[in-house]
């Protein structure tokens, strides 16, 4: 909506009567001088006080028949701005707010700058909606999408073919790009995408190419976020510097490879694990950011309703048995096991891991890294451990039937094991089991409880806002008879706090599954996940959703955040709050 015929805007000035003539023939006059250095009338007129930036805003408003609003009361995804490359957005003020389908809203205080506008179009394949808005507004919200994108391209201007050669001559790989890329920009804009993951405590950061692009995502609170990224040709050449860090084969890039990398910061230490996998356009990178010096989580601290806290305290202070932690890939697992650790943990006990990697780092604690290179297994380990003397045995993760039975043996032989499984929920992980080859009654032998759970994001308090989700959102998770006039819920609108995204940091939503007699009954006639699910819940087990959904009563989270995680498999009964 742009290139439209107009009054010209110092005469549109003086007719809505904001300058006078007299006014007008000075700016003129200035503008054609050195000193004004290609200003506009408008930038001159606001600079000499002559008018306000929202005299401005309006008059062109009027002028080019463009919406005027307020940047603050808008609620922006923070992918967004990414649409377009940080260049291009800040040097020329153009902050995408929206995406319509067919066509962006851009808002700008320049509108008149139609160079750009066409670069804009151009980049982003589709028409341009334009809004106005403050300078000062523009420039904040175009710093606190793009963070550290201005000193990144600034580094990348310096990045020569030269440098580039280092990764595309395979014959010279490995002998010169480690001690050469030391000498380059790579190196820095490297360190730069990692602090910057760190700086919003990112838990990943994905390095994804394709045909015609390399795209930088950082997943923070479960949510990937874009980058500034650097040029297509580059990818090369930052991939090869970060497989050089993580000591891993630079000129193998048709297998994938494993690595790690160590870093010290501020005193604190960052560990990364490196995962790289071949694709038709080229290494796709997987960096998982792990603060090793992070403060541990305490059961209080996890989110657990009330009754189930006291329910979990009661299983792991069992002396022998097996509790389970399940849930897919970052969902918390390891945090809530060092919960548990945490809480039963005392002088008197012996207490022994076996992790791949060792997440966190604790003095009193004998810990066991997974070393797999030299036949350093879980169950290897763990057979070891058993020789040890433990009381309580925390394994990070059981991926086959080996480790499983040796967990059962431990159990069996007087050991406490804390453990984690990848299943949908807690009922899912017997089956599993069973499927893995586990016998049913060894499991109805040594399962105390199975805890299931998810991540939800938390409302920003900087931001929260009333809201009324969808009539049918709520009848998915309060039933059919919820009356949503007797609750109130809430949103983030979106701030500076929290980087627009309306939540800032985790909690947990949790289901707990006992070991009744009920339930191993069930288990030892081998009977389907959603029948033991549905018995536990005639039990009085709460699943993830009912306490998702209390977290939602609470304004600890939204509705639209408890439905995208929390599995719903079976109608749910209404919940009073």
């Amino acid at each position: 909506m742009y290139g439209i015929e107009r009054l010209r805007l110092g005469e549109l000035l003086v007719e809505a009567g904001y300058l006078t003539p007299e006014q007008l023939e000075e700016i003129l006059e200035y503008q054609k001088t050195e000193e004004a250095g290609g200003a506009r009338i408008g930038e001159i007129a606001i600079e000499k006080g002559y008018i306000t930036e929202d005299d401005l805003l309006n008059a062109l408003s009027q002028q080019l028949n463009i919406e005027v609003i307020n940047l603050e009361d808008e609620i922006i995804d923070p992918n967004i701005p990414h649409l377009l490359p940080a260049r291009l957005a800040q040097n020329n003020l153009l902050l995408p707010i929206k995406d319509l389908g067919d066509r962006i809203v851009i808002a700008t205080c320049e509108p008149n700058n139609i160079r750009a506008l066409d670069d804009a179009r151009m980049v982003l394949g589709k028409e341009i909606e334009l809004v106005l808005s403050r300078r000062a507004d523009i420039e904040r919200a175009l710093d606190e999408y793009f963070g550290g994108a201005e000193a990144m391209q600034s580094l990348l201007e310096d990045i020569s073919e030269d440098d580039m050669e280092l990764v595309k001559d395979e014959a010279d790989l490995t002998e010169t790009t480690a001690e050469d890329l030391e000498d380059n920009k790579i190196v820095k804009y490297v360190n730069l995408i990692i602090l910057e993951a760190i700086k919003n405590r990112a838990s990943d950061v994905h390095l994804e190419p394709f045909e015609n692009e390399f795209v930088i995502r950082q997943r923070i609170d479960g949510v990937l976020q874009k980058m500034p990224a650097p040029p297509k040709q580059l990818q090369s050449a930052v991939t090869s510097r970060i497989k050089v860090m993580a000591d891993l084969n630079i000129a193998e890039t048709r297998l994938p490879q494993d690595g790690r990398i160590k870093l010290r910061l501020a005193g604190k230490e960052i560990d990364l694990r490196v995962s790289t996998l071949p694709t038709v356009f080229g290494e796709s990178v997987v960096l998982r950011l792990l603060d090793r010096s992070a403060a541990l989580i305490t059961l209080d601290q996890l989110g657990l309703q009330e009754d189930v806290r006291i329910k979990t305290e009661k299983v792991i202070d069992n002396p022998n048995g097996i509790v389970v932690v399940t849930g897919p890939t970052g969902s918390g697992k390891t945090s809530t096991l060092y919960a548990f650790v945490d809480k039963i943990n005392n002088p008197e006990l012996k207490l022994i891991t076996v992790e791949d990697p060792v997440e966190y780092q604790v003095d009193s604690i004998t810990q066991v890294q997974v070393r797999e290179k030299v036949g350093l297994t879980f169950a290897s380990a763990l057979r070891s451990i058993l020789r040890q003397d433990p009381d309580i045995v925390l394994i990070g993760e059981i991926r086959d039937v080996e480790t499983a039975q040796i967990a059962i043996q431990a159990s069996l032989t007087g050991h406490l094991v804390l453990t984690t499984l990848h299943t949908n929920d807690a009922a899912g992980t017997l089956t599993r089991l069973i499927d893995m080859g586990v016998e049913p009654f060894l499991l109805t032998s040594t399962i105390l409880g199975i805890c299931g759970q998810r991540l939800v994001r938390t409302i920003c308090p900087m931001c929260k806002e009333i809201v009324t989700p969808e009539p049918e959102k709520l009848r998915i998770l309060g039933g059919p008879d919820f009356d949503p006039v007797k609750a109130t819920f809430y949103q983030g609108r979106g701030c500076e706090e929290c980087a627009g995204t309306g939540f800032k940091g985790r909690t947990g939503i949790f289901e707990l599954l006992l070991m009744s007699e009920e339930i191993q009954e069930l288990v030892l006639k081998r009977s389907p996940a959603n029948i033991i699910h549905q018995e536990a819940r005639r039990l009085g087990m709460q699943t993830m959703a009912e306490d998702g959904w209390k977290k939602a009563l609470a304004g600890i989270t939204t509705v639209d955040e408890v439905l995208r995680v929390a599995p719903i498999d079976v109608p749910l009964q209404t919940k009073k709050s």
